[in-house]
């Protein structure tokens, strides 16, 4: 029977295809969002309002009105967008008139007789495209875009955001990133890369130093909530605790150094197929690079990640399907794949501690 694992997409050049949805509760804003047209990763391509409450504003009675069908045709406002201090009403001309305007931003949802019933905004809300590349289609509440680049997904994400150059963390750590002076500092807005685990107080000289972002294998489970307040992007590639980290990941980003990266730090979400993930634009070369396939079941030569000890974090690939379960350290009986790793070490890891690599 064939094996569907969870994928990570680590490709060092893919035809990436992204989608960015407004939330189903707000209203869409017109935009300059066209088909065929370029977008960088800090591109808005989305605008809308969160809608909340309700008003119903009475004219007649806002305007001493005792007739409702006269009322009813002192409205000047029809159903739609409206802004705060818009004109909804007017009875009568010229300086002496008396007006009745909209008393927030919103929309305005039905008329019925002298009332105006209209939905409040809350807040604002702006979707940026996180990847570059060009629009393939534009509607009010979806975009689609594909790009070029480097493709890395990671196990985690705070849910920051940014597009900016990367370097790697000083060989003195974090310790001697601490003694740098921030005004001068060449790691100021710059993402810093590690392959080793972060704790509380790296992330703490991180945040004096005003860098862009931090991107690390792993960190304690019990910093998730202070680093969820961080105004910077963090990126696990592993996950939380301390793990080894993947080889291919930082190979990649050595191999690109210098340039720009999306790094989109999305929180992982069960219900989403969102997940965090290092966007590297590259030129194709006039080569149409190839899309990832995410439903892929496990086969003889697949490219998969060990994702339990003793070989966390090593990649390989697979050379044999036992046709009956094997033992493994627990001792039980487990559907398993033997494994060829990058050192010539064979290696029988049980099937659910596999990872795809896409």
């Amino acid at each position: 029977m064939p094996y569907y694992p969870e994928t990570t997409i680590i490709q060092g050049l893919a035809r990436i295809q992204r989608e960015r949805r407004l939330p189903p509760t707000a209203e869409p804003r017109p935009t300059h969002t066209i088909q065929g047209a370029p977008v960088d990763p800090i591109h808005v391509v989305l605008e809308g309002d969160l809608l909340k409450d309700f008003r119903i504003l009475d004219v007649a009675k806002l305007l001493n009105i005792r007739d409702p069908e006269f009322a009813s045709t002192v409205i000047t406002a029809q159903v739609g967008r409206v802004q705060v201090g818009q004109e909804l009403a007017r009875r009568g001309k010229g300086r002496r008139a008396k007006v009745v305007q909209s008393p927030a931003d919103g929309v305005i949802v039905g008329i019925e007789g002298s009332r105006i019933i209209m939905q409040v905004a809350e807040r604002s809300i702006e979707i940026l495209a996180r990847i570059q590349g060009e629009i393939i289609s534009a509607e009010p509440h979806v975009v689609k875009m594909t790009g070029n680049g480097a493709l890395i997904q990671c196990a985690w994400g705070n849910g920051g955001f940014c597009y900016e150059a990367y370097r790697w963390l000083p060989e003195e750590g974090f310790a001697g990133l601490s003694k740098l002076d921030v005004r001068i500092s060449e790691f100021r807005n710059v993402v810093i890369v590690t392959p080793q685990p972060i704790n509380k107080g790296d992330l703490l000289v991180a945040q004096q130093q005003e860098v862009a972002g931090v991107v690390a294998p792993s960190m304690p489970a019990n910093l998730r909530e202070f680093v969820m307040q961080l105004k910077f992007p963090v990126l696990l590639t592993e996950g939380f605790g301390s793990r080894r980290p993947t080889g291919l990941i930082y190979t990649l980003l050595q191999s690109n150094m210098g340039r720009q990266a999306a790094f989109d730090a999305v929180v992982p979400d069960r219900w989403s197929w969102e997940r965090p993930e290092i966007m590297i634009p590259l030129p194709s070369g006039g080569v149409l690079p190839p899309t990832p396939v995410l439903d892929k079941a496990l086969d003889l030569g697949s490219q998969v990640r060990i994702t339990r000890a003793p070989w966390d974090g090593l990649i390989g690939e697979i050379v044999d399907f036992p046709a009956a379960p094997q033992v493994v350290g627990s001792g039980l009986r487990l559907p398993s794949a033997k494994i060829m790793l990058s050192n010539g070490q064979a290696v029988m890891v049980p099937l659910a501690n596999l990872e795809l690599l896409g």
